[in-house]
Order: C-alpha cells, then structure tokens, then sequence
C-alpha cells in the first residue's frame, strides 16, 4: 500500500469518528429530556421514601446545616478569593432551661398581702421595700401574671428588729413559675379530656402565643399527682372503713409499647360509698386481686356490684355480703324478651313496679327510715315472688338460652 492509498483510508476513518461523535452527540440530546425526568422522578422518590419512613420533624440542627455548606462556602471562597459575608446568627433552639416563654403584652394581676401585725398596728410601722413573684396563671382562654407583693416594714420604735414581712402563701412546689389555675387546667386537659401534652403545648403556643414545653409540663403534673395523692389516700381509707360500698368496673382500651400494632383491654376501677365519695384505680385485669388492691384484703361489710365472676370469688371465705344490682338482673329479662314475651315481660312488669315506688321516693325526698319501711312493705313482696318464679323456671328453661342465662 502505497502513501496515498494509506491517506485515503485516514480520511475515511476520520469522517467516520466525526459521524459518530455527531451521532453521539444527537443521542446525547435526545437522551437528555429522559435524564431529567429520571432525575425528578428519583428525587420524587426519595422524598416519598423520607415522608413515609424517615422522621416526621422538621427541624435541622444549626451545626449539622453547617457542615452541610461547608463545602460549598469553601468552594465559593477559592474562586471568589474574598472574604464571604457574615452569616446571621442562627435563631437559638429552646433548650431544657428555656422550657416557658411568654409574649411581653400578658396582662398583671397584683395581690398585695400585709402582715398581720401592720394590719393590728399601722402606725407603728414604717414600709421600706417589698418582694414581689410572679407566677403564671390561667383562667379558661386567658393567661396572666399572678403577682404576689408582700410590703417590708419596719418598727419604728425598735428599728433595730429584723423587717416584718407577711409569709408567702404555700405553692404546689417551691420556686415553682405555676400558679394553681395553670395546673389545674393542665390536668383537667390531661385526665378529663384526654389531651396529651404536645398537644397542649401546640394549643397553648398557636392561640395564647404562650410556649409551655411538654417537659415542663411532666415534672408539673407530678408534683401536682404528689400533692394530690393525700386526698385519694384519705378517699381510699374512707372507702376501707365503710359498711357499703359500689364497685364496678369499665373497660378501656389503651396503647402499650409491648403490643406493637394493637391496643390493649385495660378497666378502670370504680369504688363508690354513697354520699361520701368515689375512688377510681386503673388496671391492665379484672381479676379478683384488683379488688385486694382496691377494698383492701381485710374488708368486710357489704358489697354491691354487676355478677361479673370477680366479685363472688372476692367475697369468698370473707365476712362480705354481695348485693347484685337491679339494671344488670333486668338487662337479662330485656334481652330474652324475644325469645319468651310472657315470661320476660311479667318479670320487667315486676321489676318496673319497684323502680316506680324508687321514684317516687326520691321526689318526696324520702329519709333511710322511711325508705326501708316502704321497701319492706311493697317490694320486699315483688322480690320474693320473683324468686319463687325464678325456681320453677329454672327447671323449664335451657341453661344457654337467653332465659336461662337472664335466670341464672
């Protein structure tokens, strides 16, 4: 092969790389439009990913964003060969001390306590300062200042006496920024309506403007819990020493970090003594044993209560007398009163007469006297003819049946 021959073919070679460089460069472009809408699609993805997996908060740490542009100001200070501008500061995060803060337009309620002894004898006194705490209230949709000025005074015949200055007056805890009407919505919030901490912390900062952090809120519910529990210590030894008392006990669903994916059966326990008062104490059963924790295991008096199985084990081998209750014995009656309507109606006739008589003792105010006077002359007759049908029922019906178990 000669030099033109070997010419000829490094052109040919050469406008073959240019066409597919040209061609390269057309896929290039034609590809490009695809390029970007995988990419989108990728960054669509991941925030998916982040919004279904990844952590529900927003918030990003002053030094973690730094070191996220730290190489791109690095970067911008090499080409740019110049020092960058200041950087605002970063706007603080509330740390565990910054736990309250309030707008600066709260209204100021003063109350000025004197000390007995100026209010005895004024004019021998001289006022010569005065401690003031501030401490943040509520009343409902309101916050406040709760101030307390307590005035120093003097004696003006012995100044050299120590100042007279009224005592402060007793607080949930010491050095405690709460005043009672704050707490006491916190757990009326927390235990009557069901709302849980940050939830009140986010209704507390959006309507009021007042930002109270949801730890702050723990540590004042359990020194309130502390205080309180001398009033359920004296409810529940009332409870002990009683002669009589109701007991039932409600089914509640709760969440439990142990059960993952569902929700456990918790009751919530109710000891009634009429007239006194009502003790209420959670647990995850209704065994037996709660009523130990509840009544105490040496109770005796009686007892009354629904013919949940609990009770009559309680009560067994103890000097207890069980009462049922009249709804629980009727609400059997109700139910079978499809099955048998002659039956199950006579005995809802017989029970509706002593809820009549019932009624009208409570609108004529009847006193114990009268009202068990009235009962042993009317309903006790009811009740013992009902239980006289109830025998020979029993031997009719079918155990499983609706008027076999409303018998039972």
């Amino acid at each position: 092969m000669n030099l033109a021959e070997l010419q000829t073919q490094i052109n040919l070679l050469q406008q073959q790389v240019a066409s597919l460089q040209q061609t390269l460069a057309q896929t290039r472009q034609a590809l490009e439009p695809s390029r970007r809408e995988n990419t989108i699609l990728r960054q669509k993805l991941d925030a998916l990913a982040r919004r279904f997996f990844g952590k529900k908060s927003e918030q990003l740490n002053a030094a973690q964003l730094e070191l996220l542009l730290q190489g791109l100001v690095e970067k911008a200070v090499s080409e740019e060969k110049e020092e960058p501008p200041a950087r605002p500061a970063p706007r603080p995060v509330c740390s565990s001390s910054q736990r309250i803060r309030t707008p600066d337009h709260l209204e100021a309620v003063r109350q000025v306590i004197e000390p007995e002894l100026v209010q005895a004898e004024p004019d021998q006194w001289k006022k010569i300062g005065e401690e003031i705490s501030r401490r943040l209230d509520y009343q409902p949709g309101k916050f406040f200042w709760q101030e307390t000025v307590r005035p120093k005074y003097v004696r003006l015949s012995r100044r050299e006496l120590p100042p007279g200055i009224a005592p402060a007056p007793a607080q949930v805890a010491d050095h405690s920024l709460a005043a009672p009407g704050l707490l006491a919505q916190i757990l009326v919030a927390k235990y009557c309506d069901h709302l849980p901490f940050y939830r009140q912390e986010q209704i507390f900062q959006q309507r009021p403007s007042v930002f109270i952090s949801r730890q702050q809120m723990v540590q004042w519910t359990g020194q309130s819990v502390r205080l309180l529990s001398a009033i359920s210590d004296f409810l529940k030894r009332q409870l002990r020493q009683s002669g009589y008392v109701q007991v039932d006990e409600t089914p509640v669903r709760y969440q439990d970090p142990d059960l993952p994916g569902r929700c456990g059966q918790g009751y919530l326990w109710a000891a009634s003594v009429p007239g006194q008062g009502v003790v209420y104490e959670w647990r995850v059963s209704r065994a037996a044993r709660c009523l130990d924790s509840l009544l105490g295991a040496g109770y005796q008096g009686k007892l009354q209560s629904d013919g949940h199985s609990a009770y009559p084990a309680f009560v067994k081998n103890k000097a207890i007398e069980l009462f049922g209750c009249w709804a629980h014995a009727r609400r059997g009656f109700f139910e079978a009163l499809e099955q048998a309507p002659k039956v199950a109606g006579w005995f809802l006739n017989q029970i509706g007469q002593m809820y009549g008589w019932e009624r009208q003792l409570r609108l004529s105010r009847a006193g114990p006297a009268l009202r068990q006077a009235h009962r042993r002359g009317h309903s006790r007759m009811v009740v013992e003819r009902g239980h006289r049908a109830l025998h020979l029922l029993r031997l009719r019906s079918l155990p499983q049946s609706p008027m076999g178990q409303a018998i039972s």
